[in-house]
């Protein structure tokens, strides 16, 4: 790489950086899974929080010992190898979460997430341009790449989502260089460990990279056939077998995950009932078009189209590295959309960049017909930052996972000074309400025993909050109370007295 490359490749980075911090300052509430973060890297025995039923709480109260490295709990590793054991994800991203907690044992913030994302998102764009320069051989449509997605929603999404979805996007990008580099030669030893330690650190980060890597690993493995060069095809398979042996052996909880975890179980049902392919996709693909195309994805489409056109005219359409990373992306769509357990952003996450450089690319090679000097490589730039920055404009340069839910906020702002009453059936269900518990003046919990004992108790006006399981009643009929805020299962309420 050049040193002007560097240098504007720093530059992109260091402006992205800025970006994601300018987002990171107006982030102000938090997923339930961002807390669960916190408390699966640090929390010392369990992975749910601890509190007791009526019992007065200020400030953290117990979300301290959840969220915070307490003192003599630092780089406890073997807590957090637990703590994963018991949850349903492998412990890579856990590890670095503790160990960045650990260096400011007994403080909280969202900072250590978004600053391990930002260490990610240095990683990821240095990668991708080189990704992306190995197929196109330009280095102008490499960094605009680069631009056209690190702008995009969907990019900023996972960056301020405290989750491991930025360590599983790099990956996934490094995994495809490795396959790009090596993709009509033989595969030499020093490949294969390449792979094989990509395999394992992807698949310790979570297990749906596990799809990523089948259909990647599966269609490099049909090359290796059809050249009928048997000494790579027993080296290749050998070398993806002993990543998968030395997995196994690491980290062996991955069975109970899969077949006796409740996300395994859910994910197996779902896989093997009838419906839900196509739906799942398309609800996949709504997201895509929502966080990475601002809504004009079928704009996008209409492109490829004329894109394939051109190629079956001139007799030069075949699928080469760019079309199986379509392919790749859609069979992970199509999968994920069918197992998951909620059609969310965060699992298109780390294949959303494989649609925004084909369809950059795809722009790219149609606007050259009618544009032909280097002018068209800087116009198809400009038109995806436009794309950009109207999605986000549209948004009150909001993203998704900054949580700022209007009528939330409010609520949130109303609870400070007064007391809250919180209804659990399930102790997780507070990481909801961590916001707004920090804010109130004191709040106690209770449950389906003690519920009316304690809100007979309460002498002021204060702040009810229900979390509760569909089939459970809503006491709230009984009481006097102004609904606030509520998303189908969480209600904050005013209550006057």
């Amino acid at each position: 790489m050049k040193r002007i490359e560097k240098s504007l490749l720093i530059f992109i980075i260091i402006i992205t950086a800025a970006m994601i911090v300018f987002l990171g300052i107006r982030k102000v509430n938090y997923h339930c899974d961002e807390i669960w973060t916190y408390g699966l890297s640090n929390h010392i025995g369990g992975i749910n929080p601890e509190f007791e039923i009526g019992k007065s709480y200020t400030g953290k109260g117990p979300f301290e010992s959840f969220t915070e490295v307490l003192e003599g709990e630092s780089f406890n590793y073997a807590n957090v190898w637990e703590n994963q054991a018991k949850d349903v994800h492998p412990p890579f991203y856990y590890i670095l979460m503790h160990t960045i907690c650990s260096i400011f044992k007994g403080t909280f913030s969202k900072w250590y997430g978004i600053s391990l994302n930002i260490f990610w998102m240095t990683l990821i764009l240095s990668v991708l341009y080189i990704l992306a320069k190995e197929i196109t051989k330009s280095i102008p449509a490499s960094f605009g790449v680069v631009i056209a997605y690190a702008t995009s929603v969907v990019f900023l999404d996972t960056m301020l989502l405290i989750r491991m979805y930025a360590q599983f996007t790099f990956f996934v990008i490094l995994l495809m260089y490795i396959f790009k580099k090596n993709w009509d030669k033989k595969p030499e030893k020093q490949f294969l460990i390449k792979l094989g330690v990509v395999l394992f650190f992807g698949m310790l980060t979570h297990y749906y990279f596990l799809f990523i890597a089948f259909f990647m690993c599966l269609v490099y493995g049909v090359r290796l056939i059809i050249t009928k060069d048997k000494i790579s095809i027993r080296n290749y398979i050998i070398s993806i077998a002993i990543a998968g042996f030395v997995y196994g052996i690491v980290w062996y909880h991955i069975l109970a995950h899969i077949f006796n975890g409740y996300r395994g179980e859910e994910a197996i049902k779902k896989a093997t009932s009838f419906g839900g392919l196509i739906s799942g996709f398309m609800g996949m693909l709504g997201l895509l078009n929502k966080e990475a195309f601002a809504g004009f994805i079928i704009l996008f489409i209409v492109v490829g189209v004329i894109f394939i056109i051109m190629k079956l005219k001139d007799k030069t359409l075949s699928i080469d590295f760019c079309g199986y990373l379509i392919l790749c992306g859609i069979f992970y769509t199509l999968i994920v959309g069918k197992i998951s357990p909620a059609i969310t952003t965060r699992y298109i996450m780390p294949i959303s960049w494989i649609f925004i450089m084909c369809a950059f690319l795809a722009c790219r090679e149609v606007l050259q017909i009618f544009v032909k000097s280097k002018i068209s490589e800087y116009m198809i730039i400009a038109l995806f930052c436009i794309i950009s920055f109207f999605n986000l404009a549209t948004r009150d340069f909001y993203i998704p996972m900054d949580y700022n839910d209007t009528n939330k906020m409010a609520a949130i702002k109303m609870a400070e000074e007064k007391n809250v009453v919180v209804y659990v059936d399930l102790n997780w269900k507070i990481l909801y309400d961590f916001v707004i518990l920090q804010k109130a003046n004191s709040y106690v919990f209770t449950d389906e025993k003690t519920f009316w004992q304690t809100i007979d108790a309460q002498k002021e006006d204060y702040i009810l909050i229900l979390n509760l399981e569909e089939d459970k009643e809503n006491p709230i009929e009984k009481i006097d109370a102004e609904l606030l805020y509520d998303d189908g299962l969480n209600y904050y309420y005013m209550v006057k007295k």
